[in-house]
């Protein structure tokens, strides 16, 4: 059964997508498309489409041995750059200062409710840290991280509370291990043992812009970030028996004989597809913004 469903999980990365290719918005891991109503859409599920966008066009283009869905740097079927997290969608995460929903395609939380400084998402516990963490991001990161207050952070770090508007339109997109801003359980092999290890990592590449599936293990490329537990694709990895992204079934505990998806979100099936309106994403049907 274990190696059943590992073969399920391998094909349903590599083939589960949409046949909507083309320039509109996602981000991270989940998907979207940009400047939508803010609700899932209707879009089919389905194979990869020659000739769409990288992350649903059947090719391996960032030759790394990994096909679109199943390559951890695609975050869906519209997403056009397979080689790093960024999502080659024009106007997608643009904003340094304020984070919105990762997954929504666009900049701006106009359509979703969600935003805090990047600093929240960053773990700055006072204006220093900002400051400090705003270097090389922004053309003044004194200016900026001046205006920062930790207590307007989400919680943990802060003590405001996500917006419902914000769980309802950014919590069905984002991945498991992913919160809603982007801040992502990775994991790759180490290079210091080639044992696959995670860490939690900003995707956003507002925040990293040098980040990629190779660079997971450097923080100065990689920033480390804390999760918004409250609005998100929940845990992965360990007792949890649910895949992170760059883990197969091996990655997991002996007990965990068959890998499983957070509530309310379903397995790909066999054939590596997912119902309308969904994506393929670590081996569990995410929505899709249209």
């Amino acid at each position: 059964m274990r190696k059943l469903f590992l073969a399920c999980i391998a094909i349903a990365m590599i083939a589960c997508g949409s046949n909507n290719g083309g320039n509109n918005g996602d981000g991270g891991n989940g998907d979207g498309s940009g400047g939508g109503d803010g609700t899932v859409g209707d879009g089919p599920g389905g194979m990869c489409t020659a000739g769409s966008a990288q992350c649903n066009n059947c090719v391996d283009d960032d030759t790394d041995g990994k096909i679109d869905g199943f390559d951890p740097e695609c975050s869906g079927p519209l997403d056009n750059d397979e080689g790093s997290f960024a999502t080659g969608i024009p106007g997608d995460n643009m904003d340094a200062i304020n984070q919105d929903c990762f997954f929504d395609g666009n900049s701006g939380a106009g359509n979703d409710g969600c935003n805090q400084h990047a600093c929240c998402l960053l773990g700055a516990r006072n204006t220093t840290e900002c400051i400090a963490a705003l270097q090389g991001l922004v053309n003044n990161p004194e200016q900026e991280g001046n205006k920062y207050k930790v207590a307007e952070c989400f919680m943990p770090l802060g003590t405001a509370t996500v917006p419902q508007q914000c769980k309802d339109v950014c919590g069905p997109l984002a991945p498991p291990g992913c919160d809603c801003f982007g801040c992502c359980t990775e994991c790759a092999p180490n290079p210091a043992n080639n044992v696959v290890e995670c860490r939690d990592i900003a995707l956003n590449p507002a925040t990293s812009p040098d980040c990629d599936s190779t660079t997971i293990f450097d923080p100065t490329k990689c920033k480390p970030c804390t999760k918004v537990a409250d609005c998100g694709g929940g845990t992965c990895g360990g007792s949890t028996c649910i895949l992170c992204p760059g883990q197969d079934a091996g990655d997991l505990p002996p007990e965990c004989n068959t890998p499983t998806c957070p509530v309310g979100t379903m397995p790909c099936d066999a054939a590596g597809q997912c119902p309308e309106g969904t994506f393929c994403s670590t081996g569990c049907c995410i929505g899709i913004i249209q």
